[in-house]
C-alpha cells in the first residue's frame, strides 16, 4: 500500500451564514405581504358594506376562515415550488455523482455507510438501499475491512485528504483493479467531523503503464535478461554487499563467436532467434541467485555473488561454455555456435563496477586469443592452472580406451621381518600429448568430470586379476590394496560390483584391502556405513588412508568398521629429526592397536625412519625405500627373489 497526503483542503458543511435562506425569505415576505393588504383591505371592505354590528361579526367569522384558506393555499405552493427546486437539484447532483467514472461514498464516521454511486454497488455487489446502514465487514473478508477502517481512522485523524493504493476484487464479476483512493472528512459548522466522503479511481492500466517502462527501462526487449544498466547496478549492489561482507563476486563477460556470420548469412531474424535460445541455456547454466544480463548485441555478462575462491567460478563457466556443445534448432535448421568468456574476481582484479568489466572483458579477449570456445581468468596464474586443467580433461577423454593407464604396485613390508606382505595398486598415466601426469594432478579432474568411475574400475580388474595370478603362482596370501574415491562411494552397485569382481578373478577377499579417505565419510550419509558393514561382513579389509591430514579421523575410527590405519607419510618424513611429529605417529600406533587396528606408515625413505617405526611397534610400511611403484612385471620379479629388508 502506499499512502500520501494529497492537497486539497478538506470539506466542510456551509455555516449559516454562509447558507443561502432566499427561498425562506421569499415564502415569509410574501406571507407577510399578503397578510399586512388582506387585514388592512379586508378590515376597511367590510365596514364600508355594513353597520350592522351582527353583520359586521357574521362578516369578521367568514373573513378568518377564508384567510386560513387563502394562506394555507399559499404556503402550500410556495413550500412545494421550493421542495420541486430542491429535488431538482439533487438530481442534478445524482446524476453528476453517477456519471463520475469512479467509486464514490460516503461514511459516517462509525462507518456506516450513507450513501454510494451505482460503481461502488459493483463493488460489493449490492444495491446502495443494502449497502446504506452496514459497513464494510458486512461485504468483505475481515482483512480488508480492516484496512478500509485502518484509512478511515487515518483520515479522521489527520483532519484531512488521506490517499492509499490497493488492489481490490469486485463482487459482481470477480475482475480485479488497482484503486487509488482519496477520503476526505466531513465537518459541521462547529469543526466536528461528521463523516467521510471516499473516491476510489480505477489506476490498473495507469499501473501496467507504468510497469512496462520500468521494464523496458531495465530488461532486454529480446532476450527478457537484465539489460546493461541493470546489470551493472546489481554488480554495484553485490560489490557494496561483498566488502562489507568480506567474501568475493566473479564477474564472467561472455561473447558468442562469430555471431556476426549468422546475421550475414541467415538474417537477423534467425540471429535474434538464436540469441533467445541462448539466453535460455545460459540462464539453465548457473546457480540460484546468480544473474544473467544482456549487455547488447551479442555479448552477454554473469554475476556471481558470495564465492569464496575461484574453485567456485570454474565449474560455472565450464557450464556455461558447455551449454553451446549441443547444436541449436532453429527454424528446422541445426545451428552450431560456441561462446568465449572472461572472468574478474572482486576485489582482487578490481574494486569496483569499471574496474571488474574492463577486467573481465580483457580476459574474454585473452581468451579469444588463445583459440575461442573457452575461458579465462583476469589473473595470469589463474589462466595456466585453469588452461592445464581444461587440457588435462580433453586428454583425460578415451585415454582408458586409448591404453593410456596402467597400474603398478608398491609393495608393503613388515616392518619387523622386511618380508612383503602386500601391494598397493596404483594408477598411472602418460599421455603423448602430455607425457606422464601426476596422480595428484589427474585425480581431482576425473573426479570432478566423472571419469573417476570406469578408472576405478579399470583398477579394481586389474588389480584382482594380478593379485589371483601371483596368488596362484607363488601360493602366497598377499594383500592387495585398492583405493576408493568418494564418487566411487556414490555409486549404488559398488558393494555387488566388487563381490563380483573378487568371485570372477578368484583372489581371496580377506586379502583385498579397501582404502578409503575422509572424503568419503564426511557427507554422513547413512548407506556408507551400511557400505562399510557389508564390506567387513565379506571379510574385505577396510583401511583407513592419509591418517591425520583430515579433521575428524578420531570420531571415524570409533564409528566405522576399520582394519588399518595408514599414517600419512607427511608425519613419517619429519620423525628422525622433529619431536613432535615422532610423538604424533607414536601415538597414533599406539591408539590404532588399542583399538585393534593394525598400522602402516607410507613414505618411509630412509633406513633411520623404518628403524624408529620398528621401535615403536609399527606393522607395516612402505615408500621409496622399499621399492618405488613398479610395472607388475618388476613387481613379480621381486616376489620370485623373495626379496627381504634387513633392519641396520
Amino acid at each position: 500500500m502506499k499512502f500520501r497526503l494529497s492537497d486539497p483542503a478538506p470539506y466542510k458543511i456551509p455555516s449559516e451564514h454562509q447558507l443561502s435562506y432566499r427561498p425562506a425569505i421569499k415564502i415569509a415576505a410574501l406571507y407577510c405581504l399578503f397578510s399586512i393588504l388582506w387585514v388592512i383591505l379586508s378590515d376597511r371592505a367590510i365596514e364600508a358594506l355594513t353597520s350592522d354590528l351582527e353583520s359586521l361579526s357574521t362578516a369578521q367569522t367568514y373573513k378568518g376562515l377564508f384567510f386560513i384558506v387563502i394562506t394555507t393555499l399559499l404556503v402550500f405552493w410556495l413550500v412545494r415550488r421550493s421542495i420541486r427546486f430542491h429535488q431538482k437539484s439533487l438530481a442534478y447532483q445524482r446524476t453528476l455523482v453517477e456519471t463520475i467514472p469512479d467509486l464514490v461514498w460516503l461514511k459516517a464516521t462509525d462507518g456506516t455507510y450513507i450513501a454510494c454511486n451505482s460503481k461502488f454497488e459493483r463493488f460489493f455487489g449490492a444495491k446502495e438501499a443494502d449497502i446504506v446502514g452496514k459497513t464494510d465487514y458486512d461485504f468483505v473478508d475481515k482483512d480488508l475491512a480492516d484496512l478500509f477502517r485502518e484509512n478511515d481512522l487515518l483520515a479522521i485523524n489527520m483532519r484531512g485528504p488521506h490517499s492509499n493504493e490497493e488492489v481490490v476484487t469486485y463482487a459482481d464479476d470477480g475482475h480485479q483493479e488497482t484503486l487509488e483512493t482519496i477520503k476526505t472528512p466531513l465537518y459541521d459548522p462547529k469543526g466536528n467531523v461528521i463523516g467521510i466522503l471516499g473516491v476510489s479511481r480505477d489506476i490498473t492500466e495507469r499501473k501496467q503503464q507504468e510497469e512496462r517502462i520500468r521494464h523496458q527501462a531495465h530488461f532486454d526487449s529480446l532476450t527478457n535478461l537484465p539489460n546493461r544498466f541493470l546489470a551493472q547496478h546489481q554488480l554495484e549492489q553485490f560489490v557494496s554487499t561483498a566488502s562489507r561482507h568480506k567474501h568475493r563476486v566473479a564477474v564472467i563477460y561472455l561473447d558468442l563467436d562469430d555471431f556476426k556470420k549468422i546475421n550475414d548469412s541467415l538474417g537477423h531474424a534467425t540471429g535474434d532467434k538464436l540469441l533467445i535460445e541462448a539466453s535460455k541455456r545460459l540462464r539453465g547454466a548457473v546457480r540460484q541467485g546468480d544473474t544473467v544480463g544482456r549487455l547488447g548485441g551479442d555479448e552477454f555478462i554473469v554475476l556471481l555473488d558470495n564465492i569464496n575462491s575461484a574453485d567456485d567460478v570454474a565449474p560455472i563457466a565450464e557450464n556455461l561454455i558447455n551449454c553451446f556443445r549441443h547444436p541449436f534448432s532453429i527454424d528446422g535448421r541445426a545451428l552450431l555456435l560456441t561462446a568465449t568468456a572472461g572472468i574478474a574476481i572482486y576485489p582482487e582484479d578490481g574494486e569496483d563496477r569499471l574496474d571488474l568489466l574492463r577486467s573481465a572483458d580483457s580476459a574474454m579477449y585473452h581468451a579469444k586469443e588463445a583459440g575461442r570456445n573457452t575461458f579465462a581468468f583476469f589473473t595470469s596464474a589463474m589462466n595456466r592452472d585453469v588452461s592445464r586443467r581444461l587440457l588435462l580433461e580433453e586428454q583425460m577423454h578415451g585415454a582408458l580406451a586409448r591404453d593410456e593407464f596402467r597400474v603398478c604396485y608398491q609393495p608393503k613390508i613388515d616392518v619387523k621381518s622386511g618380508e612383503i606382505t602386500g601391494f598397493e595398486a596404483l594408477l598411472r598415466w602418460r599421455n603423448p600429448t602430455l607425457g606422464d601426469v601426476s596422480p595428484g594432478e589427474f585425480i581431482p579432474v576425473a573426479e570432478h568430470t566423472g571419469l573417476i568411475l570406469p578408472l576405478g574400475e579399470f583398477v579394481l580388474q586389474e588389480a584382482l586379476a594380478t593379485g589371483a595370478a601371483w596368488y596362484n603362482e607363488f601360493h602366497r596370501e598377499l594383500s592387495m590394496a585398492v583405493n576408493l574415491s568418494p564418487r566411487q562411494f556414490r555409486d549404488p552397485n559398488l558393494i555387488n560390483h566388487i563381490k563380483q569382481r573378487i568371485a570372477k578373478s578368484g583372489f581371496p577377499q580377506h586379502c583385498l584391502e579397501l582404502e578409503i579417505t575422509e572424503g568419503v565419510l564426511m557427507s554422513g550419509h547413512g548407506f556408507i556405513e551400511t557400505a562399510l558393514d557389508e564390506l567387513t561382513d565379506a571379510g574385505i579389509i577396510i583401511a583407513m588412508d592419509d591418517f591425520g591430514t583430515g579433521y575428524s579421523s578420531l570420531s571415524y575410527l570409533r564409528n566405522y568398521p576399520f582394519d588399518v590405519l595408514k599414517i600419512d607419510q607427511s608425519f613419517v618424513r619429519d620423525i628422525t629429526h622433529d619431536h613432535a611429529d615422532l610423538e604424533l605417529v607414536c601415538a597414533a600406533i599406539t591408539m590404532a592397536h588399542n583399538l585393534g587396528l593394525s598400522v602402516i606408515a607410507e613414505g618411509v625413505e630412509t633406513t633411520e625412519q623404518l628403524d624408529l617405526l620398528a621401535t615403536h611397534d609399527c606393522d607395516s610400511a612402505q615408500g621409496y625405500l622399499i621399492s618405488r611403484p613398479m610395472e607388475q612385471e618388476d613387481a613379480k620379479q621381486m616376489l620370485e627373489e623373495r626379496q627381504t629388508y634387513t633392519l641396520s
